[in-house]
Parts: structure tokens; C-alpha cells; sequence
């Protein structure tokens, strides 16, 4: 009986210095091992179950990407036309017929008369074949500047009017329906073929409005040179892009960049871990950016701020402290939007913006937010001005 009692005296610390060491551990931030975890979380209750929950979710949270820094061409078809501008036509009444129906710029014309509407040539065919009558155009609106909300679709009643000019029916509608452009791309993931880059929306020019993405093709880019940035005069990249098959496909055009698949890794650099929000300290890092032909460079700069309460493409401000990209580019340019920032061997973020008033400072948003767009599909409809 003795023995007994000894025995369970015996079993009874030992579950304790167990149980009291995994409380240490939970309740001071440390690593728990999966093994302890798993043991835990059969046996204990309450806040120190959460606790190694948490810890095993932030390990296993932890994820590896090829930082690139390649620069890219994407030529995109938005979904449905995009309304630019409104006009009068030079008629009968010099009216502008859109505006009367309550067509507005930036609206996204879907279908006409019952046709899908997918190109500029669509849209002048079902006009001009109306001979003036009323037809029905489903659009779509972005109801609100809140990102979380999506555009509503609105059926209106659009009467052609006859130009003079034309000798043809006309809507008084300015309209886009693709566009081109360059970037940078930030990551690729080996594991899924997915890649991320630009850190911003892909705007219409006129409008500033998100460009609605129905497909986009991905195509190399070489850069050929650029007009350098001064204060008050952001510059730019000039690339021109390589012939050959597409290398990809855009599948996302969103607030926090372009998302999509590529045919095969456009570096060879090795996998490198992503910051988590809390690692990202202000001081030293390094872009990796290419600013002639399609090889990137290490450039040094400085994390002069951090902002991991903004929701957007500005989580924190950069300085650019390397001279020959100084010398040669005048600072951040538009085209290196996208550029991935690395800091004590981790990516932290992608740089996004630039300031109009000092051309060596500019955005970056967080790796973290552009991983976690890439796995999410998003009806976002918004879009940030002033891009890199």
C-alpha cells in the first residue's frame, strides 16, 4: 500500500514539473515543440490550450518564397469596357446620350441590347445597329470607396443619337477595354507556380479606377533605360517587351498587386522566409529591382517607418541610401513598383509607391498582406494613385 502511495506521490510531481513547464513556455511567447503541443492539447483546458495552439498555428505559418526582383509586361482585357470620359455628339440636340441614361465614368459596361460587350468593336456594332432605338446596358458601379464592398449592377435605358459628324448613331461614351504596362515582380512560390508583384492595382489612366481584370497575359520585359526622378517629377522605367510566348497568367488585379501563375521560375535565387509583421524593424534593408536589362540588383536603403495598422499598399516608409541607384535613377521609379524589400535575410515587403516631393523616398506594403491576397479571390474595386 505504501508503495503504492509512493508511486502515484511520484506520478502525481511528475505530471506537475510536466504540466508547469509547459506553462512556462506557453505563457512567455516561447517556441513549443509540435509533440508538446499535441500532448497539451488532450489534456489541458482554457488559456493554455489557446496559447499552444497559437504557437503551433504561427509555426506552421511560417513560408518560403523566391524573392525576385525580374522585371515584367502584362497585357490585360478587363471585364466589360471601361467608361473614361462622356462627351456630346455633334447631333440634332449636341447632347451626350450616355449621360442622359445616368451612365457615369468609370462604370463597366457588360452587355448592350442583350449582347455581352468584351471590346470597343463590340460596343460600335450594337450601337450603330440600334438606328437610334432604345436599348438596355447592364453595368457595373463601384458603390463606395470601402474595399470590402463590392460593385453593384445597375440595368439603365440608353437611347443612340445620331451624329452629323459620323454620319452613325452614337453614345457620347469614351470607353477602354485593355491595357499594358510594366512591373516588377515581387515573389514566386515553387510549391504552386504563383507569383505576386506590383504591391498596388493595375488604374485606368483617365479614371483612376481599378482596371476589372477578365484575363491578362504575363510576357518577359528587358528594361532599355529610364527617365530619371527629381523632386516634383516622379520618373519612370522604359522596357520594351521580349518577343515569344506569354510566361504566365494574371488571374488577380487587387489593392495589395497582381496575382496569377507562371509557366516557370523567373529566378534562381533560393527560397527565403517571410517576415512576420512583428520581425520588420525600422533601419537598414535592401531592394532587389532591375533597372537595365532583366537581371536585378541589391540596392541598400532605409525603413524609416512602420505603419501595421494601415490596411493598404503603405505599411511603412523607405528611404533609398545607395548611391549608384541615386546616381542612376534619381531614386524610386515608376516600374519598380513591386520591388521585393529584404531585411536580415527575410522578405518583408515589396515597394509600392513614391514621393512626388522627394523621389528617394516612397511606400512599401507588407509580404504578408500580398501571400495572403494571392491565396484569396477578391471583388475589390479600388485603387491607389502616385504608383511606383
Amino acid at each position: 500500500m505504501k508503495k503504492t502511495v509512493k508511486a502515484l506521490a511520484i506520478i502525481l510531481l511528475t505530471s506537475f514539473l510536466f504540466m508547469t513547464s509547459i506553462t512556462f513556455f506557453s505563457f512567455n511567447d516561447a517556441y513549443i515543440p509540435a509533440f508538446i503541443s499535441a500532448i497539451s492539447n488532450s489534456n489541458l483546458t482554457g488559456k493554455l490550450r489557446a496559447n499552444s495552439d497559437n504557437a503551433v498555428a504561427v509555426n506552421s505559418s511560417v513560408k518560403k518564397v523566391i524573392a525576385c526582383g525580374q522585371p515584367f509586361g502584362i497585357k490585360m482585357l478587363t471585364e466589360g469596357i471601361v467608361v473614361v470620359r462622356l462627351s456630346d455628339i455633334n447631333g440634332e440636340k449636341d447632347s451626350c446620350p450616355a449621360k442622359k441614361a445616368g451612365i457615369q465614368v468609370g462604370d463597366i459596361i457588360i452587355s448592350v441590347g442583350g449582347e455581352i460587350i468584351t471590346s470597343n468593336e463590340d460596343l460600335s456594332k450594337v450601337i450603330s445597329s440600334s438606328d437610334g432605338k432604345t436599348v438596355e446596358v447592364v453595368l457595373k458601379r463601384n458603390k463606395s470607396d470601402d474595399k470590402s464592398s463590392s460593385a453593384e449592377k445597375l440595368t439603365l435605358k440608353l437611347t443612340p443619337e445620331y451624329s452629323t459628324n459620323d454620319m452613325c448613331y452614337k453614345t457620347g461614351m469614351w470607353v477602354r477595354d485593355s491595357s499594358a504596362g510594366i512591373g516588377t515582380i515581387t515573389f514566386y512560390d515553387p510549391s504552386t507556380g504563383t507569383f505576386g508583384g506590383l504591391g498596388h492595382p493595375i488604374c485606368d489612366a483617365d479614371t483612376g479606377e481599378l482596371m476589372p481584370l477578365s484575363s491578362g497575359e504575363i510576357c518577359k520585359v528587358s528594361i532599355t533605360g529610364c527617365k530619371k526622378g527629381s523632386d516634383g517629377a516622379p520618373g519612370e522605367l522604359r522596357g520594351r517587351f521580349l518577343s515569344g510566348d506569354q510566361i504566365g497568367t494574371a488571374t488577380q488585379n487587387s489593392y495589395s498587386g497582381i496575382f496569377g501563375t507562371l509557366n516557370e521560375p523567373p529566378s534562381k535565387n533560393e527560397e527565403i522566409e517571410i517576415a512576420d509583421y512583428d520581425n520588420i524593424k525600422t533601419g537598414k534593408a535592401e531592394i532587389l529591382t532591375t533597372v537595365s536589362g532583366s537581371t536585378p540588383q541589391r540596392y541598400s536603403i532605409n525603413i524609416e517607418q512602420i505603419n501595421k495598422d494601415d490596411p493598404e499598399s503603405k505599411n511603412f516608409v523607405i528611404r533609398i541610401t545607395d548611391r549608384d541607384l541615386i546616381n542612376e535613377t534619381g531614386g524610386i521609379l515608376q516600374g519598380m513598383s513591386g520591388s521585393p524589400i529584404i531585411q536580415n535575410g527575410k522578405l518583408i515587403g515589396a515597394v509600392t509607391h513614391v514621393f512626388v516631393n522627394n523621389s528617394c523616398m516612397g511606400y512599401g506594403i507588407f509580404a504578408q498582406t500580398m501571400i495572403s491576397q494571392s491565396q484569396t479571390k477578391t471583388d475589390n474595386n479600388n485603387c491607389l494613385n502616385l504608383a511606383a
